[in-house]
């Protein structure tokens, strides 16, 4: 089996006094976490897909693939967490986690969305100029 006691250090993270000194809420903190998690994963997998699919389906199949490894990373937390048969997990873990996950594949479709309007629009400009 894994030896997770990594993890300990991680949940003191989580600490209410501790964040309370940076403003900052336990869920809060959980959403960046879980958003930069998804943002590093679709930065590894990336790579790897585009080599071996089209252009245009490696962004979706790179979110996807992420989606998957955030969710199988989280659910090791959230089983380690759970050994004593009493998680020390907040209430919130799964809700946000999925909030933030959900949000990164948001942004990602109004980014691209935003982008491929202007391209037009600036294209459409250039012809009626010319």
């Amino acid at each position: 089996m894994f030896n997770f006691s990594f993890m300990d250090s991680l949940f003191q993270w989580f600490d209410p006094n501790l964040l309370q000194i940076f403003g900052l809420q336990a869920w809060q903190f959980l959403f960046a976490l879980v958003f930069l998690l998804v943002a590093a994963c679709m930065w590894v997998f990336r790579p790897f897909l585009e080599w071996a699919m089209a252009k245009n389906w490696s962004t979706l199949l790179s979110y996807l693939g992420s989606l998957l490894l955030a969710v199988v990373f989280l659910q090791f937390i959230d089983r380690y967490a759970m050994v004593n048969q009493q998680s020390v997990l907040p209430d919130y873990f799964w809700s946000i986690s999925l909030l933030a996950i959900s949000s990164y594949g948001a942004g990602i479709v109004l980014f691209r969305s935003f982008r491929k309007v202007t391209q037009k629009l600036f294209k459409r400009n250039k012809r009626k100029v010319a």
